[in-house]
């Protein structure tokens, strides 16, 4: 156990996704022909990804920044635009890229979206070429926060950071419902999984795992 240390951060390394706004994009080693970029957009450096299968592909987050979304996907047929929370942050490019890509926009319908959505839920999967985006409600940051798990790559939007989980404004309900989700998600993932948070640099289950009882204590 960690007692009452803090969770070491990883370093700023391309190994752990980092990424800064109207920088290149972080390519990850393709994995059973899942093909992943994370890029960086906006004043609060949001992290988007492209995941990719064949010429098909998703984005997780339409968060700012439309047309340099737009860039990242050239040559790609999107078959969706998932949101993991509605926070204006994360999705203020979604007008233009719905506009310019025609693909539905699929969300949890307990938060609220500036376009039309079609509502995901729990345990439901989201096609990607060849393979599937598992939908996972990992509700507290906000009541319809979504995570999305594909091979070894969970993309937690603002439920799960290295360090800790999102935001909860200090209430100690929201607080437990988020760690309550995430005890969900160590009880499922093994320790190689990686986590794409909505901002900053990725971590490993393993590498936070051992931190959980320490954020429960000290409460955010």
């Amino acid at each position: 156990m960690a007692g009452n240390q803090e969770t070491p951060r990883p370093p700023e390394t391309p190994e752990f996704g980092a990424v800064t706004v109207g920088g290149p994009p972080h390519e990850y080693p393709e994995a059973d022909g899942v093909r992943v970029k994370k890029f960086c957009v906006g004043p609060y450096e949001n992290n988007v990804y492209v995941v990719a299968s064949g010429d098909a592909a998703v984005i997780v987050d339409g968060a700012d920044d439309a047309a340099r979304i737009l860039r990242e996907v050239e040559g790609l047929r999107i078959e969706a635009i998932v949101e993991t929370h509605d926070h204006p942050d994360h999705v203020q490019a979604l007008p233009r890229l719905v506009k310019a890509l025609a693909a539905p926009v699929l969300a949890s319908d307990e938060d609220s979206w500036p376009v039309e959505t079609q509502p995901l839920k729990d345990g439901e999967q989201v096609r990607v070429g060849e393979h599937e985006l598992h939908v996972l409600h990992t509700p507290g940051h906000t009541p319809g926060s979504t995570c999305y798990l594909i091979g070894g790559f969970l993309f937690s939007g603002d439920t799960l950071f290295p360090g800790g989980p999102g935001n909860t404004g200090g209430d100690p309900a929201r607080f437990a419902r988020i760690m309550a989700s995430l005890d969900g998600l160590f009880a499922r993932l093994p320790d190689d999984t990686r986590i794409c948070p909505g901002h900053g640099i990725d971590s490993t289950i393993g590498r936070e795992r051992p931190y959980v009882d320490v954020w429960r204590a000290r409460g955010w």
